[in-house]
């Protein structure tokens, strides 16, 4: 579904809070979140801005979503939506630490989230983490999958976009297949929960360094699809407004955002337009397949990671989106500068490849991007 709006220009126009913005507004901004994910949209065509809150990054990145909270309160903003796209640790350390603030800026007016109750699994650590988020929900008593039919957030539990104020959302991931192939083992993890070991950070092998100079051609061919079931159960969506779209791709499995995506891209002639693909699962080549890719429409790209732990992104995830998109001039945008990211920088790569590069202009991990801006 489209939502036109007038061509005219920005309005400039006063918060309350002695800022000023431009309207109307569709923006994204990636917030300091370590090796995980916390993304604040924001969207209006007045002074009063409505946003959603994705993910919640590592516990460091709550000091900063808390300061955006407290601007949206002083704006006379809302928090529409909190999403929780799965409970991986990069994912919901910082949304625990908002749960767990005895004095909230802004409350959301839903929360989206797969716990045990729809059995959503993950490694030892995130399960026990998942159970703590599920319980602090229940006592704040925030509703939880209002938008969905049997509370569960899953593609078959809605039919056609959710409109949130205004903004359209169209579930992308997960299904009923995925979630079901967790199956029992979240129980089955607290039956043994005192033999098992207890989650700390488990570093990923050394990736090599990105090789210099990149060519991409070298990086593109096939490769091993995600298959973790936490991955699987991941939240994705489309969310449009004024007639712009932004893919949040969580941490879902290529093959399901696609299948999702197909009858999408054959309506639009085989490639369905987005106009920001915030990458899957933080740029690993497993989650941003040549499949996935060739049917979007879309020339910039949105990675939140700092690299650690994983060293995300992968080289051969940017390859596939340059090589196998649309035609035209393509952006990169990295929420920090670091030597998986920084090397895509390289002035001579980015010309041959008709390619830009973005990263933070002031506070390391914060980029924003305004989705109303042509490209």
């Amino acid at each position: 579904m489209l939502i036109a709006i007038g061509a005219s220009l920005p309005v400039r126009t006063s918060t309350g809070t002695g800022k000023e913005i431009d309207l109307p507004t569709f923006r994204l901004e990636m917030l300091p979140a370590g090796d995980g994910d916390c993304l604040l949209l924001s969207w209006s065509d007045s002074d009063r801005l409505s946003h959603m809150v994705v993910d919640g990054g590592r516990a460091s990145a709550y000091t900063h979503l808390r300061d955006r909270l407290a601007g949206i309160r002083e704006a006379g903003g809302t928090l529409e939506l909190y999403v929780l796209t799965h409970i991986d640790a990069d994912h919901i350390e910082g949304a625990l630490e908002y749960l767990r603030d005895a004095a909230p800026p802004v409350v959301p007016q839903q929360v989206w989230y797969n716990g045990r109750r729809e059995m959503v699994s993950a490694g030892t650590r995130s399960m026990k983490q998942g159970d703590a988020y599920s319980l602090r929900l229940s006592e704040l008593g925030w509703p939880v999958n209002r938008s969905f039919s049997d509370g569960v957030a899953r593609t078959e539990s809605v039919s056609g976009a959710i409109d949130i104020a205004g903004l359209q959302v169209t579930m992308l991931s997960p299904d009923e297949r995925h979630l079901a192939a967790l199956g029992g083992k979240w129980t089955k993890w607290r039956g043994q929960e005192d033999l098992r070991r207890r989650g700390g950070v488990r570093m990923a092998a050394k990736q090599p360094p990105v090789a210099d100079p990149l060519i991409v051609e070298d990086l593109i061919g096939p490769v091993a699809t995600d298959v973790e079931l936490p991955n699987g159960s991941s939240i994705a969506f489309i969310a449009e407004w004024a007639g712009r779209r932004i893919l949040f791709g969580g941490d879902a499995h290529p093959d399901l955002l696609a299948a999702s995506l197909e009858p999408f891209a054959a309506a639009e002639g085989g490639r369905y337009r987005v106009d920001v693909l915030k990458a899957s699962h933080h740029g690993s080549v497993k989650n941003t397949s040549k499949r996935l890719i060739e049917l979007l429409d879309c020339r910039r790209m949105a990675i939140s990671t700092n690299g650690k732990i994983h060293q995300h992104p992968d080289p051969q995830s940017i390859a596939q989106f340059l090589h196998f998109g649309p035609s035209g001039t393509k952006d990169l945008y990295f929420n920090y500068a670091t030597d998986r990211t920084t090397p895509w920088a390289a002035a001579k790569v980015a010309d041959q490849y008709a390619y830009r590069c973005h990263f933070p202009a002031g506070e390391p991990g914060s980029i924003t991007i305004d989705l109303l801006e042509d490209h």
